[in-house]
Protein backbone atom coordinates (compact mmCIF):
# COMPACT_ATOMS: atom_id res chain seq x y z
CA UNK A 1 0.00 0.00 0.00
CA UNK A 2 1.03 3.39 -0.88
CA UNK A 3 1.36 6.05 1.67
CA UNK A 4 -0.07 10.00 1.48
CA UNK A 5 3.09 11.75 0.53
CA UNK A 6 4.89 14.35 3.13
CA UNK A 7 4.29 17.32 1.31
CA UNK A 8 7.66 19.46 1.84
CA UNK A 9 7.31 22.84 0.08
CA UNK A 10 9.22 24.20 -3.00
CA UNK A 11 11.09 26.61 -0.72
CA UNK A 12 13.96 28.52 -1.94
CA UNK A 13 17.41 27.89 0.16
CA UNK A 14 20.04 30.73 0.26
CA UNK A 15 20.14 31.29 -3.52
CA UNK A 16 16.84 32.20 -3.79
CA UNK A 17 16.06 33.46 -0.46
CA UNK A 18 14.96 37.05 -0.80
CA UNK A 19 12.98 36.65 -4.26
CA UNK A 20 9.53 38.87 -3.85
CA UNK A 21 6.65 38.00 -6.03
CA UNK A 22 6.84 35.85 -9.06
CA UNK A 23 10.29 35.37 -10.22
CA UNK A 24 10.31 33.06 -14.27
CA UNK A 25 13.44 31.01 -13.54
CA UNK A 26 12.86 28.96 -16.87
CA UNK A 27 10.85 29.43 -20.07
CA UNK A 28 11.54 27.61 -22.79
CA UNK A 29 9.52 27.29 -26.52
CA UNK A 30 10.03 24.19 -28.61
CA UNK A 31 9.05 21.79 -31.47
CA UNK A 32 7.57 18.67 -29.52
CA UNK A 33 10.34 16.21 -30.35
CA UNK A 34 10.79 13.08 -28.48
CA UNK A 35 14.74 13.91 -27.74
CA UNK A 36 14.10 16.64 -25.92
CA UNK A 37 12.23 15.01 -23.21
CA UNK A 38 15.16 13.74 -21.56
CA UNK A 39 17.07 16.56 -22.07
CA UNK A 40 15.04 19.52 -20.14
CA UNK A 41 14.54 16.40 -17.64
CA UNK A 42 17.83 17.04 -16.77
CA UNK A 43 18.46 20.33 -17.19
CA UNK A 44 15.31 21.31 -15.43
CA UNK A 45 16.03 19.20 -12.81
CA UNK A 46 19.68 20.23 -12.13
CA UNK A 47 18.41 24.32 -12.32
CA UNK A 48 16.02 23.67 -9.58
CA UNK A 49 18.58 21.32 -7.64
CA UNK A 50 21.29 24.04 -8.26
CA UNK A 51 18.74 27.36 -7.07
CA UNK A 52 17.57 26.06 -4.45
CA UNK A 53 20.05 24.04 -3.93
CA UNK A 54 18.13 21.04 -2.72
CA UNK A 55 18.57 18.05 -4.19
CA UNK A 56 15.01 16.35 -3.84
CA UNK A 57 13.59 19.48 -4.89
CA UNK A 58 15.43 18.99 -8.16
CA UNK A 59 14.17 15.46 -8.55
CA UNK A 60 10.73 16.60 -7.82
CA UNK A 61 11.11 18.85 -10.66
CA UNK A 62 12.56 16.85 -13.21
CA UNK A 63 9.86 14.24 -12.71
CA UNK A 64 7.12 16.81 -13.10
CA UNK A 65 9.02 18.55 -16.35
CA UNK A 66 9.63 14.90 -17.71
CA UNK A 67 6.13 13.64 -17.22
CA UNK A 68 4.22 16.77 -18.49
CA UNK A 69 6.62 17.67 -21.50
CA UNK A 70 6.32 13.98 -22.48
CA UNK A 71 2.43 13.88 -22.05
CA UNK A 72 2.06 16.98 -24.21
CA UNK A 73 4.04 15.14 -26.69
CA UNK A 74 1.98 12.48 -27.24
CA UNK A 75 -1.41 13.81 -26.68
CA UNK A 76 -1.12 17.38 -28.66
CA UNK A 77 -0.40 18.54 -31.87
CA UNK A 78 2.69 19.23 -34.02
CA UNK A 79 2.39 23.00 -33.10
CA UNK A 80 4.93 24.93 -30.71
CA UNK A 81 5.11 23.56 -26.46
CA UNK A 82 6.09 26.01 -23.72
CA UNK A 83 7.39 25.19 -20.77
CA UNK A 84 8.11 27.29 -17.53
CA UNK A 85 9.79 27.12 -14.28
CA UNK A 86 8.43 29.74 -11.51
CA UNK A 87 8.99 30.90 -7.83
CA UNK A 88 6.32 32.73 -6.22
CA UNK A 89 6.68 33.01 -2.58
CA UNK A 90 7.52 29.92 -1.22
CA UNK A 91 6.11 27.62 -4.06
CA UNK A 92 7.47 26.98 -7.50
CA UNK A 93 5.54 25.68 -10.51
CA UNK A 94 6.19 23.89 -13.75
CA UNK A 95 4.19 25.42 -16.60
CA UNK A 96 3.90 23.39 -19.63
CA UNK A 97 1.63 24.46 -22.32
CA UNK A 98 0.72 23.04 -26.01
CA UNK A 99 -1.50 23.22 -29.09
CA UNK A 100 -4.51 20.58 -29.05
CA UNK A 101 -7.55 19.37 -30.46
CA UNK A 102 -10.60 19.90 -28.93
CA UNK A 103 -11.27 16.46 -28.65
CA UNK A 104 -8.02 15.64 -27.03
CA UNK A 105 -8.66 18.97 -24.69
CA UNK A 106 -12.18 17.50 -23.49
CA UNK A 107 -10.74 14.15 -23.08
CA UNK A 108 -7.93 16.00 -20.43
CA UNK A 109 -10.48 17.53 -19.14
CA UNK A 110 -12.62 14.31 -18.26
CA UNK A 111 -9.02 12.81 -16.70
CA UNK A 112 -8.69 15.74 -15.02
CA UNK A 113 -11.87 15.36 -13.49
CA UNK A 114 -11.32 11.79 -12.25
CA UNK A 115 -7.97 12.96 -11.11
CA UNK A 116 -8.83 15.40 -8.97
CA UNK A 117 -11.52 14.03 -7.31
CA UNK A 118 -9.22 11.74 -5.15
CA UNK A 119 -6.54 12.28 -3.09
CA UNK A 120 -3.03 11.77 -4.55
CA UNK A 121 -2.44 8.42 -3.25
CA UNK A 122 -5.65 6.94 -3.94
CA UNK A 123 -5.91 8.40 -7.58
CA UNK A 124 -1.93 6.98 -8.17
CA UNK A 125 -3.26 3.72 -6.53
CA UNK A 126 -6.40 3.30 -8.87
CA UNK A 127 -3.99 4.24 -11.94
CA UNK A 128 -1.44 0.95 -10.98
CA UNK A 129 -3.84 -0.93 -10.95
CA UNK A 130 -5.89 0.10 -14.92
CA UNK A 131 -2.57 0.30 -16.10
CA UNK A 132 -2.17 -3.38 -17.00
CA UNK A 133 -5.80 -2.99 -19.10
CA UNK A 134 -4.64 -0.10 -21.34
CA UNK A 135 -3.29 -0.07 -24.61
CA UNK A 136 0.14 -0.99 -24.41
CA UNK A 137 0.61 3.06 -25.90
CA UNK A 138 -0.52 4.40 -22.58
CA UNK A 139 0.05 3.62 -19.37
CA UNK A 140 -2.61 6.14 -17.74
CA UNK A 141 -0.06 6.91 -14.78
CA UNK A 142 2.06 10.02 -15.94
CA UNK A 143 -0.71 12.84 -13.96
CA UNK A 144 -1.51 10.33 -11.04
CA UNK A 145 2.64 10.14 -10.45
CA UNK A 146 3.31 13.98 -10.81
CA UNK A 147 0.68 14.54 -8.08
CA UNK A 148 1.63 11.87 -5.86
CA UNK A 149 5.72 10.98 -6.29
CA UNK A 150 5.93 15.23 -7.53
CA UNK A 151 3.73 16.04 -4.50
CA UNK A 152 2.34 19.04 -6.21
CA UNK A 153 -1.12 19.93 -7.02
CA UNK A 154 -2.34 20.22 -10.71
CA UNK A 155 -4.60 22.60 -12.61
CA UNK A 156 -5.51 22.53 -16.25
CA UNK A 157 -6.29 25.48 -18.22
CA UNK A 158 -8.25 24.49 -21.80
CA UNK A 159 -9.55 27.39 -24.42
CA UNK A 160 -9.74 26.80 -28.06
CA UNK A 161 -6.87 24.84 -29.91
CA UNK A 162 -4.80 25.22 -26.19
CA UNK A 163 -4.25 23.03 -23.06
CA UNK A 164 -1.68 24.16 -20.25
CA UNK A 165 -1.19 21.96 -17.31
CA UNK A 166 0.18 24.05 -13.70
CA UNK A 167 2.08 21.68 -11.02
CA UNK A 168 2.27 23.58 -8.31
CA UNK A 169 4.16 22.88 -4.93
CA UNK A 170 2.52 23.50 -1.80
CA UNK A 171 4.35 26.48 0.06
Amino acid sequence: MLEEPRVSPWKGSSKMDGIEGTARLVQLRFKPLWLYVDALRDFCGFFAKSSFEDERLGQRVGLVVHELVENAIRYGDEGELELRIERNGASVSVLVANTATDDRAARLREVFQNLTSQSPVDAYQTALQRAPRLPQTESGLGLPRVRYEGQVELSLDTTPGRVCIIAQGAA
